[in-house]
């Protein structure tokens, strides 16, 4: 199987597990009369989550390129080899340090940003809705 790719650098091997959540939230406006308007649904939010295992002497090398990635919050392709590419950018990483000299799991998380770069807002405060009864 090809390898998981973001902005070009390819994972020595792929991480154990690669979750991806798709979320489209529906959203309101409220008029000067009070009256609240169901406008459609907001844009597409996808996440996507794993967790691996980088081993031997590169392990440091390529936690650390994942983690420049993060430092920058700079866009890019991320390219999985069956479901394709989205345009994401890193928004997590953890890292703990395996009982060997070369051994880093991790765990990551990519969110999807839009056409402007911008990443799609989750859970938009201003668009709740409390209804009283």
């Amino acid at each position: 199987m090809e390898k998981l790719k973001f902005k070009g650098w390819s994972w020595p091997e792929n991480p154990e597990t690669f979750l991806m959540e798709a979320v489209r939230e529906p959203e309101y406006s409220k008029a000067e009369d009070g009256t609240v308007t169901y406008d459609g649904l907001g844009a597409l939010c996808r996440t996507i989550t794993g967790k691996g295992i980088f081993q031997g002497p590169s392990a440091a090398a390529s936690f650390r390129t994942l983690l420049s990635f993060l430092e920058s919050g700079e866009a890019g392709p991320l390219i999985h080899p069956v479901w394709g590419t989205i345009n994401a950018c890193l928004t997590e990483l953890k890292m703990e340090e395996g009982s060997g000299e070369h051994c880093i799991t991790y765990a990551y998380a990519f969110r999807e940003v839009d056409e402007k770069g911008g990443i799609p807002a989750l859970s938009r405060p201003g668009n709740w809705v409390i209804y009283t009864y």
